[in-house]
């Protein structure tokens, strides 16, 4: 899966490859061995790993990082910035869904192109076509795939001289670094941040208006009946006599292409992700049924409690829950929060944010889940100047500690 992908990338001349996973690192290390002009590493988080492919990008070289979905929320400071800086070199960033999260939301939120991709030809054909989308625009591009075992499969029938590493390409491959110093788009201060919005939207419809055109869009009418959906595995569950729009370009949405579609229909179901990343770019949505649209801004289900305590996961990324139960002890100071956070997060994002719950004497537990690194975060702990720190040998042993008054830090082996 990961070596095919490795492969397409490539193949596609990309110079710069980064990720988090030693899995990914081996496949490509692999093909580094083949191909000298060729640069991978394996990092520490997805942020260091974007910010790096990104500073490639900036001084012309093709980049490109292979990421979980998931893992890539992890990456949000610099991707929220990235569409406004862009690139010089093409940056194409593949998303691995394993799990239920989609990278569908980051289009509107983040303004970066998205594509979505199932299958080594459509890979291959997203990637050619982000990196060539990237140059021409100057800006990142996300290809969200899924697990195919098949791709593997593919390559091992492939033959010795279908699978060698082409070599570099006259006027791509040999691009030298050049970057060039511009304050305007480098630093995007508030003055110079209006103006690169104002071409940032420009670019955004010059690329709507490519996506109108693009093959991995399909249309299948049926019926009166239509389904607009994003997901291959949806299209199996629709009636016989529907008609289907699938979409491979869910940000930017070729409103052409959908409107269109829209106007054959008497009604038009959406399939997508838990977020209406598609919905909420059609204009007219009288024809469309959704229960996604108006269901924002109702009143949240009550918090996790565990052991008398108000339970703060990491969800709005690594170690997001120590910022978190802090706000909420600013809020509620007699309430009882336990913040939930990794090792790998609290080396990530976590020791600021630990410095600033000290510095304004909040207190709370939190629970740190260790593997091998329990040593290292004491000894940072303590350079903090913070000795109330204890290893439990089961989460039960949380309860304990329900009555403590001073901020308090647990290391636990295991997920809870």
């Amino acid at each position: 899966m990961y070596e095919a992908i490795a492969r397409t990338l490539v193949d596609n001349d990309t110079r710069l490859v980064y990720t988090v996973s030693r899995a990914v690192g081996k496949a490509i290390k692999d093909l580094q061995d083949r191909c000298s002009s060729l640069y991978s590493e394996v990092c520490v988080n997805e942020k260091i790993a974007y910010e790096q492919a990104l500073t490639g990008a900036c001084v012309g070289k093709r980049t490109a990082c292979l990421f979980t979905t998931e893992g890539l929320y992890e990456a949000l400071d610099p991707v929220m910035s990235s569409a406004y800086t862009g690139v010089i070199g093409g940056f194409v960033v593949v998303c691995m869904k394993e799990t239920d999260e989609d990278v569908t939301p980051l289009g509107p939120f983040a303004k970066l192109p998205i594509l979505v991709a199932s299958g080594l030809d459509e890979i291959t054909r997203a990637v050619r076509f982000g990196y060539t989308l990237s140059e021409t625009h100057q800006i990142p591009v996300l290809v969200q795939t899924v697990p195919d075992t098949d791709m593997n499969e593919t390559l091992r029938f492939l033959t010795e001289a279908e699978m060698r590493v082409k070599g570099e390409t006259p006027g791509l491959g040999c691009r030298v670094s050049n970057f060039v110093k511009d304050p305007g788009r480098w630093a995007a201060t508030p003055k110079y941040r209006y103006e690169l919005h104002k071409r940032l939207n420009d670019k955004l419809e010059r690329i709507r208006a490519e996506f109108e055109a693009y093959p991995g869009n399909m249309k299948t009418v049926k019926g009166k009946s239509g389904v607009i959906t994003d997901r291959y595995s949806d299209m199996d569950f629709c009636d016989d006599d529907a008609s289907i729009l699938f979409i491979s370009t869910v940000y930017p949405l070729p409103n052409v292409l959908v409107n269109d579609f829209i106007a054959e229909m008497d009604e038009v179901s959406i399939s997508e992700g838990p977020y209406p990343t598609m919905e909420l770019q059609i204009g007219d949505r009288r024809k469309i049924i959704s229960e996604k649209i108006g269901g924002f801004g109702k009143r949240a289900k009550p918090g996790e409690i565990m052991y008398g305590f108000t339970v703060v996961r990491d969800t709005i990324g690594p170690a997001s829950s120590i910022n978190m139960a802090h706000g909420m002890k600013v809020c509620e100071p007699d309430r009882k929060v336990l913040a939930l956070t990794f090792e790998d997060h609290f080396f990530h994002s976590g020791m600021p944010a630990f410095v600033n719950t000290l510095y304004n004497r909040s207190s709370y537990v939190l629970l740190i889940l260790v593997s091998e690194k329990e040593e290292q975060i004491r000894k940072v702990l303590e350079g903090f100047g913070f000795h109330n720190s204890f290893h439990i040998e089961s989460f039960s042993e949380i309860e304990r500690f329900h009555d403590h008054r001073d901020l308090t830090v647990l290391f636990c082996k295991g997920i809870i």
